[in-house]
């Protein structure tokens, strides 16, 4: 797939390169016929300059697009999402860090109310009632 795309992009590219040549050798020979003044060539060049630019970001927009499609179909998740799930996970560890803590007191309370307890004869109850 990454070898399609490369391969895609530099035909694009490619065909972009020989048309540019194109158009520019075309102008030239308009103005040197003198059909078109060096003005009229740059301000015709200029425009197809925007035009190019133009539809240059209408491409990285769908193939930015295209790309995220295929990744969310590959099972990707976006920033957004995983930076939620990690967000999630942080609580989820400060919400067991203080279960564990709460644990560890109750285990402390416990052993501090049976200390003092294992002088109790045998068959009495450590249960003080």
């Amino acid at each position: 797939m990454n070898s399609f795309l490369k391969s895609g992009f530099l035909l694009g590219l490619g065909a972009a390169v020989a048309g540019k040549e194109k158009f520019d050798e075309t102008i030239t020979k308009l103005v040197e016929k003198g059909s078109m003044t060096q003005s009229e060539a740059d301000s015709l060049f200029d425009e197809w300059m925007k035009k190019g630019e133009t539809k240059n970001e209408e491409w990285n927009t769908e193939f930015r697009e295209l790309a995220k499609n295929q990744l969310r179909e590959l099972g990707f998740v976006s920033r957004e999402e995983l930076d939620h799930v990690q967000a999630q996970l942080v609580l989820l560890q400060e919400e067991l860090i203080q279960l564990r803590n709460n644990l560890n007191d109750q285990g402390k309370d416990k052993a501090d109310q049976e200390q003092g307890m294992e002088n109790i004869p045998p068959g009495f109850s450590k249960d003080v009632d």
